[in-house]
């Protein structure tokens, strides 16, 4: 939860690169690059003794680092085992450059993660952080704050990838010191989030943090601190995604937590959009690689003057588009936070190594779906009375509309901020789909409600997007507020054979698995509302569609589907007209046949899939005797 990874690139401008090292580069661009690449041209001026020959290959590095197409090839090289040691540097530019550097390759996932962590970056980058004493006054200077900024981003990639950074961290002990970071009036918000960003992934599922965490009492502080920034209303939100990581601490401050975060959750994000309008247009993408320039001035340039090289009016651009970003991130943030505090942890685990027999703890096919069970499970009081007296549902809701045409467009000028808005909506569709899953019907807004809001998810599915992470949120949680809907099949009486087809064609031409699958779901909840015509229609259709799905997950979730159809209703002139009997026994066929094809492969979905096949035989069964009789 709350995995936050900004992409941030670091180009200092100014700064003089050599001649041999502006050959290789162009060098590299015009195709004669054989001998000596850019890569080996960086790692030679970072062995040689002069300061400004490595802050030269350092600052290419970090921009090379940029270019995805270059990660393969530096990962390939030496570059890293040999610039790692430069965090360590006596010279504070050397150190600041050099975990810029690494923070922009760390960006680009799990396997550059993995590598560095192979090839010993840890080592010295725990050694740099551990050289900052956070119970001073503040840090020396802006460069030496920068430094710990870029070193605290890398950390956090690097443990968020890799379960090996993450138990460095825990041997090297740094929480206690690293939570007085948390002091923002001391620190500055920028290294207070960071650090707060590297604590939010660092207590994720790692109880060695937990302690720490629970004895602090600056967390359950700064929920109760009136924040005046965006910034400071981020800070807060994450303190708040830190307890929620903690068992007791969730526990315990349910209410403090969700209290703490309704401010956010009041703030319209479309209308600090539109008053970035400026910004936005202005801004240029954060996503675009820039280009290497190289300079052959021998001038020296001082620090402020480096750093005030900016556009006119760059400075306020920057800051309102920052601010937006903050709220954006904390509003995600606020979403995963519910849903994490919803979620209950009741469900049993499925141990793939046991002998358990395929017949244990499956439940009958003409069983109602557990979705449609109006308990509450094991969520506590606090978070029931808190959720309604905040109206969270409502406010929720609101957050996951897509934005209207002319924001869209908007947004779309800014690679960063378009990201980010499509990140916030999914975490609050998965949230509501979430909260549907474990509150009763009369929790949520009442049946009329949530048929509003399958409809309305329906028309925004229906528009398309190319945007697959969104759509499958949507038909998420269009397949769980259904599955609330099966007490009220007169909500549905108005359905006709057109809408029924618009589904059914949707799913048809779905090509992503998983959107494909909650149409299909779909589908079989709605066999258990709808006049027999339509049942017959639908009957047909996953019949069809399961005979020629290659996916054995996919295929069960569809048997699973047609097994709902027939979990109230016996339809005797369906199964009749469609000539069940002979296909259910060809499927059965089948599922055997890609059970075990795909055995070794099922993972996590094991217990479903051999749930699936215990019912399904049992299904067959019942429909042979219904065909006899």
């Amino acid at each position: 939860m709350g995995k936050v990874r900004k992409v941030k690139t670091r180009t200092p401008s100014g700064v003089e690169t050599s001649a041999d090292l502006m050959h290789a580069l162009d060098a590299e661009a015009a195709g004669e690059a054989e001998a000596c690449g850019p890569i080996e041209a960086i790692c030679v001026h970072l062995q040689r003794p002069d300061v400004e020959d490595k802050l030269n290959g350092l600052h290419s590095f970090a921009v090379l680092a940029l270019r995805k197409e270059k990660v393969r090839e530096i990962c390939g090289s030496e570059l890293a085992r040999i610039a790692a040691p430069l965090l360590c540097d006596k010279e504070g530019a050397i150190r600041n450059a050099a975990a810029g550097a690494f923070r922009n390759l760390s960006v680009f996932g799990t396997e550059v993660c993995d590598f560095l962590v192979e090839n010993d970056i840890l080592t010295a980058l725990l050694a740099l952080i551990r050289g900052y004493d956070l119970t001073k006054n503040g840090f020396e200077n802006e460069l030496h704050a920068d430094t710990y900024l870029q070193a605290i981003h890398l950390l956090r990639n690097l443990c968020e990838s890799s379960p090996t950074a993450t138990e460095a961290f825990n041997q090297a002990n740094f929480l206690p010191i690293l939570l007085l970071g948390f002091d923002y009036r001391k620190f500055g918000l920028e290294v207070a989030i960071s650090v707060a960003q590297l604590v939010l992934v660092v207590s994720e599922n790692n109880s060695s943090s937990w302690n720490v965490l629970a004895s602090s009492t600056i967390l359950q502080e700064l929920l109760g601190v009136p924040a005046e920034s965006h910034a400071q209303l981020y800070l807060n939100a994450l303190a708040a995604g830190i307890l929620c990581n903690v068992p007791a601490c969730s526990a315990a401050h349910t209410r403090e937590i969700l209290n703490s975060l309704d401010k956010l959750l009041s703030i319209d994000p479309h209308a600090q959009v539109l008053s970035c309008k400026n910004e936005i247009q202005n801004a240029k993408s954060k996503d675009e690689a820039p280009v290497l320039e190289i300079s052959m001035e021998t001038e020296e340039m001082t620090e402020s003057q480096s750093a005030n090289q900016s556009k006119p009016n760059q400075c306020d651009a920057d800051v309102a588009l920052k601010n937006l970003e903050h709220l954006l991130d904390a509003q995600r943030l606020v979403a995963e936070i519910i849903t994490n505090l919803g979620s209950s942890d009741d469900q049993s685990n499925w141990d793939s190594d046991s002998n358990q027999s395929e017949t244990e703890s499956v439940a009958d096919y003409e069983m109602e779906d557990e979705a449609t069970d109006s308990g509450t499970g094991g969520l506590p009081v606090n978070f029931l009375e808190t959720i309604k007296q905040n109206k969270v549902i409502e406010k929720l809701w609101q957050k996951a509309q897509p934005l209207d045409p002319a924001l869209e467009k908007l947004v779309s000028q800014q690679e960063s901020i378009k990201e980010k808005v499509s990140k916030m909506r999914v975490s609050y569709l998965i949230c509501l789909q979430n909260l549907c899953n474990v509150l009763p019907a009369e929790d949520l807004g009442g049946y009329s409600d949530i048929y509003n809001m399958w409809m309305n998810l329906g028309q925004q599915a229906f528009k398309g997007t190319e945007d697959l992470t969104v759509m499958e949120a949507i038909t998420s949680l269009m397949r769980s507020s259904l599955s609330l809907l099966k007490a009220r099949k007169d909500l549905f009486g108005q359905m006709t054979e057109n809408d029924l087809n618009m589904i059914i064609e949707g799913a048809r031409k779905c090509a992503d698995l998983n959107i494909r699958v909650n149409w299909n779901r779909m589908l079989g909840t709605l066999g258990s509302l709808l006049s027999e015509p339509l049942v017959k229609v639908i009957t047909l259709y996953i019949l069809t569609w399961c005979a020629e799905e290659d996916d054995l997950w996919a295929l069960s979730e569809g048997l699973d589907a047609l097994m709902d159809i027939f979990a109230v209703e016996d339809w005797p002139q369906i199964i009749a007209e469609l000539e069940m009997c002979d296909r259910v026994q060809s499927l059965e066929v089948l599922f055997k046949s890609k059970l075990r094809q795909q055995r070794r492969e099922l993972k996590e979905r094991r217990a479903t899939i051999y749930t699936v096949k215990t019912n399904f035989a049992r299904f067959v069964s019942y429909l042979n005797k219904n065909c006899k009789q």
